[in-house]
């Protein structure tokens, strides 16, 4: 394939341009922030499981104290009517039995009472850890979110530079002929490099000095043929260094 030298050196632009993307792509998968934020999921999943855990024994301790205020508030009420009744009776018998009732609801109400205040001071032991739990989570929570914040902040800046080097790659790929562009494309696919520049006796597409021989057949040949890296298989482009 025949191409004239400014074609060929216009490869190099499209390649750079490539270069870049590339680059671009290995920059927002390596952003720092991401190893930072998948390190701190670890941490983040034990914060919200210790949260959880201590919010459903703050519940389940409450609701027990709920409960004993329930049954007390009816053993109360059932006092006050014994009360109410052993007022009004003239009969001893029915008088007596509903003083030991009343004497045993005493007892009742004093169990009730106690094993609430027991409760009452084991969920706000709950309730302190409970609170701690909170802010931890709220702290690794925040680092998260701030972490993410970073990452798109980054993303966004990465994105408004491959934007602008596709756009400029557009332009040059529109100034190249297409049967060489079709000839990059198709070598970058294979090899991974669409074009190098020659410099000196040394391929770029290799980093390696080419064996004298093959830099003589390379000399010789017309600057307007298509000569390829012997160790890379990019297209090779002979630039004047002067």
């Amino acid at each position: 394939m025949k191409a004239s030298p400014r074609q060929q050196r216009l490869l190099l632009d499209l390649q750079e341009l490539d270069t870049t993307a590339a680059r671009l792509r290995r920059k927002r998968e390596q952003i720092p922030q991401r190893a930072e934020l998948a390190s701190l999921q670890g941490e983040l999943s034990a914060a919200k499981e210790r949260f959880m855990g201590l919010q459903r024994e703050l519940d389940g301790q409450q609701a027990e104290i709920d409960r004993l205020e329930s049954d007390t508030q009816m053993v109360r009420d059932r006092k006050a009517r014994d009360e109410q009744l052993i007022a009004a009776s003239t009969s001893p018998k029915e008088a007596q039995a509903l003083q030991n009732e009343l004497d045993t609801l005493a007892r009742r109400t004093g169990e009730l009472e106690e094993r609430e205040l027991e409760l009452m001071e084991v969920a706000e032991q709950t309730k302190a850890r409970f609170d701690e739990a909170a802010a931890a989570l709220s702290g690794v929570d925040g680092r998260r979110a701030a972490l993410e914040a970073a990452i798109g902040e980054a993303e966004a800046a990465i994105a408004r530079e491959a934007a602008a080097a596709a756009e400029e790659r557009t332009g040059v790929a529109a100034e190249i002929q297409r049967d060489l562009l079709g000839l990059y494309e198709e070598t970058r696919s294979r090899n991974g490099i669409g074009a190098a520049r020659l410099r000196g006796n040394v391929s770029e597409g290799s980093n390696m000095a080419l064996a004298p021989a093959e830099l003589m057949t390379i000399r010789e040949t017309a600057p307007d043929e298509i000569v390829f890296c012997p160790g890379s298989g990019a297209i090779l482009v002979r630039v004047d260094e002067a």
